[in-house]
């Protein structure tokens, strides 16, 4: 009876009513997804700079075609490295102080790939490109297991979309910066962003999770009631906290652990066939190389304006994700995002195909110098696929991957099996990244498109069978889907709990505001 009342109350309330109850978590999200603003900035670059980089008239730093492949490539190979390498910081000195110590090199590989410019010397380019690439790695389990560990199940879809929004945002600001200064004074500039980053975090508060994890607990009640809304009753929900913590412990983790265990391994997998699909749609193909795409696909608008008009549909749409995800759940709109991303790429792909043999069974006859127009009057069909394909992305697989990685792990797990995740993403990304010119030019353009389609509607099918929904639950029910034991059987037999926290306890998901202290109102 208590599981169903609480499913109804669940789908009944709108995510964010009981709206100063839920401002403090809003806060702490927009502070700690700057960290992927940060990450948007380092992948926009490269659509806006390489194309000054490589060309002709350029004054100073030259590169050529394969110089360019890898310094576009160099983020995502770097950030295999980063996300691994921030598990152990992550675990031992805090989610918050290692989101804002990431600020730190952030602001110096941007500092340097400007400088390089003035100095006239290409491998500090590589250097701070490097740096960025590998922060880029660190930012993302960091943020998303932030943001998780913070949220209350009511509001925790909307909230883990924030990432994917503030990556977005740094995408479209990277692109608007591009377009109008040059690529050295456009380092300087983004470059500067990363400190708000830093100062944020310095005023957010610590996860509960972490903070009970390393036995301060009063400072753990703290940070959950600013969290949660002066007036709230918290003790519910910080009794679930402490026996998830005690029951299983976080102590002695290792990889070795993850990978022998069912009930982590599932989760881990499913997570990973998520990014991998997120990432073989072609996506940061398209990000890293928008403003060639479109040169290359023959759209008559101006690459760089196509470029800004990308970021701000995806931007928008990621918003919109955020507004859904807790509405829908996730699994709908990954399917759908799934299906409709792999019309708009087959319809991309099918342009491209014509235009290409247009070009190469062309004569000098009247007949198809009138193609030939017609063609260059359907200059605006690539940007409206491309449109397509980008809405399409952002309100299922651009949030809700890294959204349902940060539900899906164990707490006591979830700093490893996150960063596990991550580099695996990013390893995907540097594979599409890097392989998107050479396939382009042996395959051709619309056999690429083709690919990533096949892709987009085998992951439609992956999602159906194996990913469960995760809209409404705790954290808790989650793992407790895949086989782990739940923190409420350990507290039904301890005679240390009183009663009316062993029945809380049930209904904790509750805790985001509506519990309210004795007397308050």
């Amino acid at each position: 009876m208590g599981d169903c009342s609480t499913t109804k109350i669940r789908k009944t309330i709108p995510p964010f009513k009981n709206w100063p109850k839920v401002a403090p978590q809003i806060i702490c999200a927009a502070s700690a997804s700057w960290a992927m603003l940060c990450t948007g900035l380092v992948r926009g670059w490269s659509s806006s700079a390489v194309p000054q980089l490589t060309s002709a008239n350029n004054e100073t730093l030259h590169l050529e075609r394969e110089e360019a492949a890898w310094i576009t490539s160099l983020p995502p190979l770097c950030a295999i490295f980063g996300s691994l390498l921030i598990a152990y910081p992550m675990e031992m000195y805090g989610r918050r102080m290692t989101l804002a110590t990431i600020s730190i090199p952030y602001v110096l590989g941007f500092y340097l790939m400007g400088l390089s410019y003035y100095v006239d010397w290409a491998p500090l380019l590589f250097i701070g490109r490097t740096i960025t690439g590998l922060i880029t790695g660190a930012s993302a389990p960091t943020s998303q297991i932030y943001v998780s560990e913070c949220a209350s199940p009511r509001v925790r879809g909307a909230l883990g979309s924030f990432t994917s929004t503030f990556m977005s945002f740094g995408i479209l600001i990277a692109y608007i910066i591009g377009a109008v200064v040059e690529w050295q004074v456009m380092c300087f500039v983004i470059g500067s962003l990363p400190i708000v980053l830093g100062l944020a975090m310095l005023l957010m508060p610590e996860t509960p999770s972490w903070l009970v994890s390393h036995d301060q607990e009063s400072q753990a009640k703290v940070a959950l009631q600013q969290l949660r809304g002066k007036y709230t009753d918290i003790e519910p929900e910080f009794e679930r906290i402490k026996f998830n913590d005690n029951s299983h412990g976080s102590n002695n983790i290792r990889y070795i652990k993850i990978l022998t265990s069912c009930h982590l391994m599932k989760p881990l997998i499913i997570s990973m066939a998520l990014m991998f699909f997120q990432q073989f749609s072609g996506i940061n193909a398209i990000v890293f190389y928008s403003a060639s795409i479109f040169q290359e696909a023959g759209s008559t608008i101006d690459r760089f304006v196509s470029s800004i008009m990308i970021g701000v549909v995806q931007l928008i749409f990621t918003v919109i994700s955020a507004l859904l995800v807790d509405r829908f759940g996730r699994r709908v709109l990954l399917m759908t995002s799934g299906t409709f991303m792999a019309v708009s790429l087959s319809g991309l792909g099918a342009f491209v195909y014509v235009k290409k043999a247009w070009e190469e069974f062309s004569v000098a006859d009247e007949s198809t110098v009138e193609e030939q127009n017609l063609l260059a009057e359907l200059g605006w069909l690539p940007l409206l696929c491309l449109m397509s394909f980008i809405i399409s992305y952002s309100f299922g697989f651009g949030a809700v991957p890294q959204l349902v990685m940060g539900e899906l792990f164990p707490s006591e797990y979830r700093h490893r099996m996150g960063t596990i995740s991550v580099s695996f993403s990013v390893l995907c990304t540097f594979v599409v990244v890097r392989t998107f010119p050479l396939m382009a030019t042996t395959m051709g353009l619309a056999s690429v498109y083709g690919l990533y389609a096949t892709c987009c509607l085998t992951a439609v099918v992956f999602v159906g069978l194996f990913l469960p929904e995760t809209k409404g639950k705790t954290l808790e029910e989650i793992s407790s889907f895949f086989g782990q034991p739940q923190p409420n059987d350990v507290a039904a037999e301890d005679p240390c709990i009183p009663l009316e926290h062993k029945t809380e306890l049930q209904d904790s998901s509750l805790a985001d505001g509506f519990p309210m202290k004795p007397g308050m109102k």
